[in-house]
């Protein structure tokens, strides 16, 4: 199968254009005027062509003791081959739109499966499934030449990085080993920028030197989720009916990127956390990992990319619960209806996680930065909370 994705259609020209603000000289030598000329707006790519994706699916589906039990498995591979993107580019190349290149490969496994059941006894009958999916990512190729690139700009650099061998948007940055307790920590540690007590320890991954460089950032967080699963249970007892749907993720990580702004006195000063009021780092509250309230910043505060903002993303949600009755026969045929049914329904009454966030149910986070339209999988840059709704409802057919 092939993808074009929605590229443009002038991919593939070079173009030209002229504007008062960018294609101007004052080429007759006076200062009051100016000859409106031209240059380059798109740069084009006459060799790009569709993605290519190979896919393999082996599964079955079955039923069995009269369609009561029921089972549906796929194991599933997909290599996409010629990745369509269009790459940044350098200063010295103007500013005319960059095009797609087929630049890259990347693969995609996992299985999807799902377990029913239905019977019923008497007045009383059962419906359920259980549905199981996993995902593995990796990128396979980037460039020639490249091995990586970091993506998504911020106030404290990039957050991810996409790496041959490893998964899409991946979380990178330096790994958080604790704050520095006392003078004496500081003092038997790799040097490192701003070091004092009572601020982030970063570890010396390299440990080629006795400092703290780039060099040891590393590997801090996997925004894909080892697997997601949905719970449908369906009962009837006569004429009333109750349904509901449960729906989780696990093993998945989040940057909490809003702990930049909440959890650091000098990222703006204005909302703070009670993290920060109550859990920051003193003298004689030690046993914290929330650094000391202080207005520096520095290499050892908030300006760098670290684990301090990767959190479990995991959760459990009971994304809906509805209760209903059935008005019998009986009464209806004393009126013009066919049908009369009411109902309560709530959704997403609970979520079950360890994330600190709003919302743990994100996809991509976007204009986290300075006002650049950004997305990247599993960011939390302010994530609107999922909305709990109570519902009252009536079915009637004539």
């Amino acid at each position: 199968m092939g993808n074009q994705l929605a590229i443009s259609p002038i991919n593939q020209f070079y173009l030209f254009g002229s504007s008062v603000s960018r294609a101007n000289y004052d080429i007759n030598g006076t200062f009051n005027s100016s000859v409106q000329g031209f240059r380059p707006t798109r740069i084009g790519n006459p060799d790009a062509k569709w993605e290519t994706n190979i896919t393999t699916n082996v599964g079955f589906e079955g039923t069995f003791f009269n369609n009561k039990f029921g089972i549906v498995f796929d194991w599933y591979q997909k290599k996409t081959e010629d990745l369509l993107y269009a790459p940044e580019l350098p200063g010295t190349a103007g500013a005319a739109d960059p095009p797609y290149i087929n630049i890259a490969s990347m693969e995609n496994s996992g299985i999807d499966a799902e377990v029913s059941y239905k019977n019923s006894w008497g007045d009383f009958g059962f419906n359920g499934s259980v549905v199981f999916t996993t995902y593995q990512n990796e990128i396979t190729k980037i460039a020639e030449g490249v091995p990586y690139f970091d993506y998504g700009g911020s106030r404290i650099g990039a957050f991810t990085r996409n790496e041959v061998g490893h998964p899409m948007a991946s979380f990178f940055g330096y790994e958080v080993q604790g704050l520095f307790q006392d003078d004496a920590e500081v003092a038997s540690a790799a040097d490192q920028a701003g070091a004092e007590p009572g601020v982030f320890r970063f570890a010396n991954v390299d440990a080629t030197d006795n400092e703290i460089t780039p060099d040891d950032r590393t590997y801090i967080g996997n925004p894909n989720p080892k697997f997601t699963g949905g719970l449908n249970l369906a009962f009837t007892y006569k004429s009333i009916d109750l349904t509901a749907f449960l729906y989780g993720s696990y093993g998945n990580d989040i940057f909490n990127w809003n702990l930049w702004w909440i959890d650091f006195w000098p990222s703006f000063q204005g909302v703070k956390s009670k993290r920060l009021l109550n859990e920051s780092w003193t003298p004689t509250r030690t046993n914290t990992d929330v650094p000391k309230a202080s207005n520096t910043s520095n290499f050892s505060t908030n300006t760098q990319s670290c684990s301090y903002y990767v959190e479990d993303g995991s959760f459990l949600r009971l994304k809906n619960l509805q209760i209903g009755y059935n008005f019998p026969q009986s009464l209806l045929s004393k009126t013009n209806l066919t049908s009369l049914r009411v109902y309560v329904q709530g959704v997403n009454l609970f979520t079950i996680t360890g994330y600190s966030g709003l919302d743990p149910e994100i996809s991509t986070s976007t204009d986290y930065d300075n006002g650049t339209d950004d997305r990247v999988l599993g960011v939390d840059a302010g994530n609107y909370p999922m909305v709990k709704q109570y519902i009252i409802g009536l079915n009637v057919v004539l």
